[in-house]
């Protein structure tokens, strides 16, 4: 296969109209690519794609880019862009449905992969335990092997941290009311199972 014929291998015509169908994907159609939405992210330095480029790789159906991509991951649902839209597009909304869609489609993308692990690790206390955090994300990511050089790489960030108080060693205690986070959890679970989420996420 020519370089060209793998190259033009890579766009699937169908991605955009499965996109689309997502519930609030429809939007991302009205995208006219101005940039606003990647001048005022505040995530934007983290984020491999702006939600604008996210939209136009959609739009020329590069879905294995889209799969691949963090940025989805990296929203903090701020709201700034859709404030800033001039076409009034629900960015955060539509950044919550390619979440869903990116695992139901199985995305190994690694801030994917540390998305439910803060999840896990936050409902086990009401509160996170950072030590715990980064050591499984960096275990289920890299592998035991894997991750050790990527641990000797990082420490200089975690020994002081470490020293500071600021990673501690033992797990925080349990939050006040936490059986009522676990049943908020628990009610949206319901909520998103009726509306059609089969996996509750």
């Amino acid at each position: 296969m020519s370089a060209a014929n793998e190259q033009a291998s890579r766009f699937d015509p169908g991605f955009a109209r499965e996109f689309y169908a997502l519930e609030n994907g429809e939007y991302a159609k009205l995208c006219m690519q101005c940039g606003l939405c990647a001048v005022t992210c505040a995530s934007r330095e983290f984020m491999d794609l702006p939600p604008r480029k996210l939209f136009k790789l959609v739009q020329a159906g590069d879905k294995e880019a889209v799969l691949q991509s963090q940025t989805p991951w990296l929203c903090t649902s701020c709201m700034t862009c859709t404030v800033r839209c001039p076409r009034g597009i629900p960015i955060i909304d539509v950044m919550h449905g390619l979440k869903y869609f990116l695992i139901q489609q199985g995305s190994k993308a690694p801030v994917a992969l540390m998305s439910k692990i803060f999840a896990e690790n936050m409902l086990r206390r009401g509160r996170v335990f950072e030590l715990a955090l980064t050591n499984s994300f960096f275990l289920k990511a890299y592998g035991p092997v894997g991750a050790i050089p990527i641990a000797l790489k990082m420490r200089s960030v975690g020994q002081p941290m470490l020293l500071k108080g600021r990673l501690p060693l033992k797990p925080p205690k349990k939050i006040k009311g936490l059986d009522q986070v676990h049943k908020i959890v628990k009610k949206a679970t319901e909520v998103m199972k009726r509306e059609g989420h089969q996996d509750g996420v």
